[in-house]
């Protein structure tokens, strides 16, 4: 559900305003209204610092979960702002060192086809009037001729290029005028020392690297701490920034919104410290934010509605609604046994590991859960057809499984019973935000579809005689027909509405059979899952060599790999083809708006290093 907002505005004495703002930020329920989208330059720079120490933080995480076993004397920092300009510092070093060594490997890979030379004596023989240029040609364009009239020393013949040096007395010389010949300029460094100064570059990475990783074990508390300094901080000057005066300056004027069950609490701080302040409901025009407060089963799933993006403030929150049929759609989409018990084992793990997960944890426990469910329903373990198989204890029970066919009769049942129930919300939702005269022509439309199929499920089962059920359905046609094609908007006229209706109609069935259609993608999954495991199952008994000790181990291995494989591509889309379902078909039919923002108090964040 959404939980009610009022509306507040302060007024409160210049003098007296920063005082003010730091007791409402140290109860931490105001959420304030922004009036003003342009930030200063001031917050523009606090928001890119900050931003800066986030991102600092998660890459030295990365760092963490990389190198856990660093040892090491760790540097010595006073605060977070220390730390981080030291990260920057080795950071910027480490690039200038990665320039340096691309280099300096530019440099070598140009001098290795001439061999590890002294660049020295090739000076000292200059000096005595010797001249060596290096030069490059084509193997097919090198003619050995030129060795008759000059002094030519042939040094590498390497990826069809010949290497040679000509060796010239004096210091005048020309040109090189052999056709396809090209003279090069070699660094003043040999290959060697090249190398060598290239490896002193890498040891310093080492020293570097070594010490940003005990950065990353010892100082990320400090850096969170001060990404929390940070934060106040530009929550503070956002509080100044949206902040109005009123009476010649004297007066400061904020307004914002607060959770309806936490009134009485600020309402009491305010009349104890005098604080002037008017309170109200939101009117239509507001944009109020949104706080959502779900039951423990639902909440864990608000995590797949912020995929897509928050309710309005006036509408329904589907989370509540959506919560069980994306469990039921993901067990049917995965619909295996042993892989529900294998995802409820890792998540049971991880949920007792990784505290911070604990939510997603524990939709993936109810996921895990489905999924057992289904894989029982439909007789599947591991890729095993339980139905088909020769067990004795499992023959009372397979009447109550489900088979192929029934699969998928039972994907279109479960796909119209979440649009019509869609469509039921979607009365509530609009009758919430417009009033219930706008929800006629849905209330026509759940009249027709229900009704007709009440009508012909009584004329079958001889309820009612077929001419008693024919005026059931007339009259099921006629009341449907007004609400969706006259009653559909109050404010327009009949002849408009009428016009309207008709191509609402055209809408909803084209729509409503694709819609249906869909559905049909989970006994699609739920088939192909199913599958994956049984072809693993019969590739691991066949290819298993006849041999005591190996063919039970590489049956192992292909069973691991194989339906490791399985359950990570169906898990995957059973997880992404619900998403679909839910955000396409459920949230259009249950007339899903969204464009809400979410509730972000004003709050002193954790400090705690």
């Amino acid at each position: 559900m959404i939980v009610p907002m009022m509306k507040y505005s302060f007024l409160v004495y210049h003098a007296e305003y920063k005082s003010f703002l730091k007791e409402l930020k140290r109860l931490g329920m105001l959420h304030i209204e922004v009036k003003k989208h342009d930030p200063t330059p001031e917050i523009q720079e606090q928001l890119r610092v900050y931003k800066d120490v986030l991102r600092t933080i998660q890459r030295m995480k990365v760092r963490v979960e990389d190198h856990h076993h660093t040892h090491g004397a760790k540097p010595v920092f006073e605060n977070g702002k220390q730390v981080l300009d030291r990260i920057d510092e080795l950071e910027d070093l480490l690039d200038k060192n990665h320039h340096k060594i691309s280099n300096i490997e530019k440099e070598a890979q140009q001098l290795e086809p001439w061999g590890d030379f002294s660049p020295e004596k090739i000076a000292s023989l200059r000096e005595t009037g010797l001249n060596f240029r290096f030069l490059i040609c084509r193997e097919k364009n090198f003619d050995p001729a030129w060795s008759n009239d000059h002094a030519i020393e042939v040094i590498n013949e390497l990826g069809g290029f010949t290497y040679f040096v000509l060796i010239e007395e004096g210091d005048n010389h020309g040109a090189i005028e052999w056709p396809g010949v090209d003279e090069i300029q070699l660094p003043e460094q040999s290959l060697s020392g090249l190398r060598k100064q290239q490896d002193e570059v890498k040891k310093e990475d080492e020293h570097l690297e070594h010490e940003l990783n005990l950065i990353a074990k010892n100082y990320r508390g400090l850096l969170k701490h001060y990404s929390f300094e940070l934060k106040d901080k530009l929550d503070e000057s956002n509080a100044l920034h949206q902040t109005e005066d009123g009476v010649e300056n004297l007066v400061k004027v904020i307004e914002g919104w607060v959770p309806e069950p936490k009134t009485d609490v600020l309402n009491q701080f305010l009349e104890d410290q005098n604080i002037l302040y008017v309170a109200m409901e939101p009117s239509e025009e507001d944009k109020v934010p949104v706080l959502l407060k779900n039951n423990r089963f639902s909440k864990v799933f608000e995590f797949i509605g912020d995929l897509y993006e928050l309710p309005n403030y006036r509408e329904l929150d589907l989370v509540p609604f959506f919560a069980p049929f994306y469990m039921m759609f993901f067990g049917f989409s995965l619909g295996d046994a042993g892989y529900g018990l294998i995802i409820l084992a890792a998540a049971f793990i991880m949920r007792k590991k990784k505290p911070a997960m604990k939510s997603i944890m524990t939709l993936a426990i109810w996921l895990g859960l489905a999924t057992v469910l289904f894989g029982a329903l439909t007789g599947t373990f591991f890729g095993i057809d339980l139905i088909n198989s020769d067990i004795a204890w499992l023959e009372n029970i397979k009447k109550y499984m489900v088979d192929t066919d029934r699969m998928f009769n039972l994907a279109l049942i479960l796909g119209g019973v979440q649009i019509l129930f869609g469509m039921v919300l979607k009365i509530f939702n609009i009758s919430r935000v417009k009033g219930f005269s706008y929800a006629y022509a849905t209330i026509g439309w759940l009249l027709l579809l229900i009704g007709s199929g009440v009508a012909i499920m009584l004329k079958q089962t001889e309820v009612v005689s077929a001419t008693t059920g024919g005026y059931i359905q007339k009259g099921v046609l006629a009341v449907s027909g007004v609400l969706i094609l006259l009653l559909n908007n109050p404010k327009r006229n009949v002849f408009m509405n009428f016009l309207n209706g008709l191509w609402d109609v055209y809408q909803m069935v084209t729509g409503l059979v694709g819609d249906l259609l869909s559905y049909i993608r989970l006994f699609a999954l739920g088939v192909s899952s199913a599958i994956l495991g049984f072809v693993f199952n019969e590739l691991a008994m066949s290819l298993k060599p006849d041999n005591i000790i190996l063919g039970p181990l590489v049956m192992i291995i292909i069973l691991l790999i194989g339906h490791g494989m399985t359950i990570f591509m169906a898990g995957l889309g059973a997880f992404v083809h619900p998403i679909r379902l839910t955000f396409v078909e459920f949230y259009k039919n249950a007339g899903f708006m969204g464009g809400g923002k979410p509730y972000v108090p004003f709050a002193q964040k954790h400090t705690d290093k």
